[in-house]
C-alpha cells in the first residue's frame, strides 16, 4: 500500500519572501505602516501629554497667584490691628494693582501724600477681573464700592483698627446669602450672589464665560462682621453647582493647591 504523507504548508513568512511583490521592510524589521502608525500614536501620546501638563500648569499658577491676592487681604486686615488704625486696601483695576495705606486722620478712605503706603502688590498680567456674569474690569469684578455716601470711593476694602471692616454702601457690595439648596459639592459654607452682584474681589483664569474658566472670589464677612476673610470658588452648574447662583463653594483641597478649608479660613494639612 502506497504509504500518504501530509503536504507541508509554507509559513507565511516563506511565502512572504517568494512572493513577487514582497512587503516593504524597514532594516529594524518593520513595514513602512507599521512605522507610520507608531509614529502617529507616538505623536498623539506627546500632544495628549503636552496639553495635560500645559493644563495643570495653568491650574498652579492661577491658584498660587489667587492665594498671594489672598494673603495680602489676611495682611492688609494684620496691619491694622497691629498699627491700631484704619488700613485701605485699594484694587486698581485700570493700573492692576493692589495698594494698602494706613488712613490718617480725617480719614476720608483717599491717600493723602502724608500717608505710608504699607505695600503695593502688581496683578498677574493671566490673572482676569471678572464677576461671574459681569464683563472684563466690569464694576462687579471688584465690588468694595461706596463709602459714607460718596459713590466716587470704589474697589478698596476699609479695615478697622480691631480688625472688622467699613460695610461699603452700593448695592452690588452688598453681602451675599445662603446657598439655595445644599448639596454635597455646595455645602452650607458657600454663599449665593443675587443678581444685583455682592461684595467681593472676583479672579479668573479666562476672560470667556464659558464652565471650564477657574473664577475664584475673595471676600470679607460673608455672614458676620468681624472681619473674616474668605476664599470661595465658583462652582458651575455643569460641575455640580447649583443653576442661577453665582457666589461660590470653598474650594476643596485639589483645587487649592493642599490647602484644607474649614467655615471659609485656610488651614495647612495636619494642623487640626
Amino acid at each position: 500500500m502506497r504509504r500518504w504523507c501530509p503536504r507541508v504548508r509554507r509559513s507565511l513568512i516563506d511565502r512572504g519572501m517568494d512572493s513577487p511583490c514582497p512587503r516593504p521592510v524597514s532594516s529594524s524589521g518593520f513595514s513602512s505602516v507599521e512605522l507610520v502608525v507608531a509614529a502617529a500614536i507616538t505623536l498623539s501620546v506627546c500632544l495628549f501629554t503636552f496639553a495635560y501638563f500645559h493644563t495643570i500648569v495653568r491650574r498652579e499658577r492661577m491658584k498660587a497667584a489667587v492665594r498671594e491676592i489672598y494673603s495680602l487681604v489676611l495682611a492688609t486686615r494684620m496691619q491694622a490691628v497691629r498699627r491700631d488704625a484704619t488700613v485701605v486696601l485699594e484694587i486698581d483695576v485700570a493700573e492692576r494693582e493692589l495698594t494698602a495705606w494706613a488712613d490718617q486722620s480725617p480719614q476720608n478712605f483717599v491717600r493723602d501724600d502724608s500717608e505710608p503706603v504699607l505695600s503695593v502688590q502688581a496683578l498677574p498680567p493671566f490673572l482676569v477681573l471678572r464677576a461671574v456674569d459681569g464683563g472684563v474690569d466690569g464694576p462687579n469684578s471688584v465690588a468694595f464700592d461706596g463709602y459714607a455716601g460718596d459713590s466716587s470711593l470704589v474697589d478698596r476694602i476699609v479695615f478697622r483698627s480691631n480688625g472688622g471692616v467699613v460695610f461699603p454702601d452700593a448695592s452690588n457690595s452688598a453681602p451675599p446669602g445662603r446657598p439655595g439648596t445644599a448639596t454635597a459639592d455646595v455645602p452650607t459654607t458657600s454663599v449665593n450672589c443675587p443678581s444685583s452682584g455682592c461684595r467681593g474681589i472676583f479672579l479668573s483664569d479666562r476672560s470667556d464665560t464659558g464652565p471650564r474658566r477657574n473664577l475664584f472670589r475673595i471676600s470679607i464677612d460673608d455672614f458676620g462682621r468681624v472681619g473674616k476673610a474668605s476664599l470661595l470658588k465658583w462652582l458651575p452648574p455643569e460641575q455640580g453647582g447649583n443653576s442661577g447662583e453665582g457666589g461660590g463653594v470653598p474650594p476643596p483641597r485639589e483645587r487649592v493647591g493642599g490647602v484644607k478649608h474649614r467655615n471659609n479660613q485656610p488651614q495647612r494639612p495636619g494642623g487640626g
